[in-house]
């Protein structure tokens, strides 16, 4: 249970942390950022590069985050969220909507190729909050850690997922829900 005495102190709804500086919490560093977001939900830092792993799957998109300029549809796709690349872990065809920029190569299949990225490529993401994770001391325990074992990820990831999930989430839709 995560145990808070003022408002100031729980994370506004619906926040994650900024991709990139300034950051809006004013920290003076990505890894602090992360710290200022993760901390106050009640998480510690195996937590955050746990949940981190997480951008082993997915993409971003210009239209949807407007972190990268990679958006919907071929054109602006990178080799690996191009039709024609084979993300999945059975190595067969389709990538659903072309377009985005991942993290990974192979965006589709959860693993800990996350924690393998050897170096900086322009076809894959890698945000200053990334970053953060494989250069902060205690970030880079976790860091490493993952990457040498990805047994230790899927069990710290499980754990820190349903952490997360069981925060819960306020919905509050204007107006109300009506079926018809």
């Amino acid at each position: 249970a995560v145990c808070v005495l003022l408002c100031v102190e729980c994370p506004k709804e619906g926040n994650l942390p900024d991709a990139f500086p300034p950051f809006g919490d004013g920290a003076g560093s990505a890894a602090r950022h992360l710290r200022n977001v993760f901390y106050r939900m009640g998480f510690n830092d195996r937590d955050i590069v746990a949940l981190s792993g997480a951008h082993t799957i997915g993409r971003a998109f210009k239209e949807r985050s407007g972190v990268v300029e990679n958006g919907y549809g071929e054109a602006t796709a990178t080799k690996f969220t191009c039709p024609f690349h084979r993300a999945r872990h059975d190595a067969k065809e389709g990538v659903g909507m072309a377009g985005g920029k991942s993290w990974t190569e192979n965006w589709l299949t959860f693993d800990n190729s996350y924690f393998l990225r050897k170096e900086d490529t322009k076809d894959l993401l890698w945000m200053p909050t990334d970053k953060a994770l494989h250069q902060d001391p205690s970030f880079k325990v976790f860091f490493d850690a993952y990457a040498k074992d990805k047994n230790l990820f899927f069990s710290d990831y499980k754990k820190v997922h349903r952490k997360l999930s069981e925060l819960g989430s306020k919905f509050s839709i204007k107006g109300g829900i009506s079926l018809d």
